[in-house]
């Protein structure tokens, strides 16, 4: 029974949300002309009409029901979701507990998270248990409009910038592959692993909207311990869920009631992002941000970003891609 009474709840939470989390800085390519960017609340804004004239909102790119092929690698201090079962670990296989390891479908997502059917070789296109849809497309073949370029200088340090609406803990990397000729259609998960890139410094931000003078740093927690691939720099989620089976998101409020499953950077920064009571409305109104180091062997031209979000409370990968132009 109280294996059934964790997993029900757990795929209520992936089929009832509009969306998990996305890049949201640079400007990505679901984001049109870079209307919403670090704007407060607009995490999921960004919206492409796909197959079948579904909507898939910039949170909705994901990979769904992946695991990690072997053994956990995750040094335990970075571990955002604690095993409260006994002798049950429910995300001991999920993708944060080998960050990178995890298979997924396209290094820049899928919308729905399900392109090949749910189960695989199901016919039927529907919203999938568990989270998403199926039979969306991967977003490098898809033909996104208005995309904006940001142009970074190689040897520099830039930034970079996410946003949370269901907390599912784990980690994050920030990838960069150069456009191959066939263009977009020709990033791979590979390319990417070739040139993940490394966090600058030692501080994590959190910034509520375009007003930099809200920016708060705080100490960051990055590994290299048991990543793919090997050394690969890899960042913990800042942001503690409440410390329950939900995370808060059958909670009233957004401040967690019971305490949260580590201590948050800074008071206030903790919780679910959302609630079961309005599915889809963000509850934080900040972007979490990163220093990152551009390689200085990098070849002048056009690249691409990829932000992969390893969850631990879910079986999920969240993907998100930006264009770059590497400069002198």
């Amino acid at each position: 029974m109280l294996l059934v009474g964790l997993i029900l709840p757990l795929l209520f939470l992936g089929t009832e949300v509009a969306g998990h989390g996305s890049m949201v800085w640079p400007y990505t390519w679901l984001d049109a002309h870079g209307v919403n960017g670090l704007a407060a609340g607009r995490e999921c804004a960004s919206m492409a009409m796909v197959n079948e004239g579904r909507y898939a909102p910039s949170c909705m790119w994901f990979t769904n029901y992946t695991f990690i092929p072997g053994e956990p690698t995750l040094d335990p201090s970075m571990k955002t979701y604690f095993n409260m079962y006994g002798i049950y670990d429910p995300y001991r296989t999920n993708p944060w507990r080998a960050p990178g390891a995890a298979p997924i479908h396209s290094p820049c997502g899928v919308a729905g998270g399900n392109p090949y059917g749910c189960p695989d070789g199901d016919p039927a296109i529907v919203n999938c248990p568990g989270g998403g849809f199926s039979y969306g497309p991967h977003a490098e073949d898809w033909q996104f409009e208005g995309v904006q370029v940001t142009e970074w200088k190689r040897g520099s340090v830039v930034e970079a910038a996410w946003g949370i609406i269901a907390n599912h803990g784990g980690g994050y990397s920030y990838r960069l592959c150069k456009v191959p000729a066939e263009g977009n259609s020709g990033l791979t998960e590979e390319c990417f692993q070739n040139t993940p890139l490394k966090f600058s410094g030692d501080k994590q931000w959190v910034q509520f909207g375009n007003n930099a003078e809200t920016r708060l740093e705080f100490q960051a927690n990055y590994t290299t311990e048991g990543t793919t691939p090997s050394g690969s720099m890899w960042a913990k989620n800042p942001i503690p869920a409440c410390d329950q089976f939900d995370g808060g998101y059958f909670d009233t409020s957004p401040v967690c009631q019971h305490g949260t499953q580590f201590p948050p950077p800074a008071p206030g920064l903790e919780g679910y992002g959302e609630l079961v009571a309005a599915p889809g409305t963000p509850t934080f109104m900040f972007s979490i941000g990163d220093y990152l180091e551009v390689p200085e062997d990098l070849e002048p031209g056009d690249y691409v970003l990829s932000f992969r979000w390893d969850c631990e409370q879910t079986s999920q990968i969240w993907a998100t891609c930006s264009s770059i132009k590497i400069t002198e």
